[in-house]
């Protein structure tokens, strides 16, 4: 099926509890409920200012390691990734990181967290949405979901780093 045809199949039904089709008239599920999947401590490296440029001002982060766990997995996150920030002339800060973690059974795991951040104090607004690769095994369940997430300080003591919820979109 070419994919014109298959965008234009799922356009003409909603996929709800079970995998069910119902019409694509029915109403429109209004609770998206969520589980925990992990958070994660990501230390960081000094920012570098990359300076203005036609969309804001760039800034990039060097990811230099950290720990994740979660009912299902846990594990390290690897040094050597990047999370590119650009605050918006609307006072809205807009990151993009991406980076490794490793499991604790060795499989590696790309994420690409992509979020919004907002500096104006009577709109506090803190939102991600994690991308997960994973190779087929037992982690693969990272590759079938939608995720979202929040950022947030890390506990005491742990020096230049972010909290970082995960919860996946059930």
């Amino acid at each position: 099926m070419q994919r014109r045809e298959m965008l234009g199949a799922l356009g003409a039904t909603r996929f709800v509890a079970g995998g069910v089709a119902s019409p694509a008239s029915a109403a429109p599920e209004m609770n998206l409920p969520l589980e925990f999947a992990y958070e994660a401590i990501v230390t960081l490296g000094a920012g570098t200012p990359v300076g203005k440029t036609p969309y804001g001002v760039r800034n990039r982060i060097p990811i230099t390691g950290g720990t994740f766990e979660g009912p299902r997995i846990r594990g390290t996150v690897l040094a050597g990734g990047m999370d590119w920030q650009l605050e918006r002339p609307d006072r809205m800060l807009d990151i993009h990181a991406d980076y490794m973690m490793q499991a604790e059974d060795g499989t590696l795991i790309h994420v690409i967290n992509k979020g919004l951040i907002s500096h104006d104090p009577a709109r506090r607004y803190v939102r991600t949405v994690p991308w997960f690769e994973v190779p087929e095994g037992p982690h693969a369940w990272l590759n079938q979901s939608v995720f979202t997430g929040t950022i947030g300080a890390p506990p005491e003591g742990k020096g230049p780093a972010v909290r970082i919820t995960v919860y996946r979109i059930l």
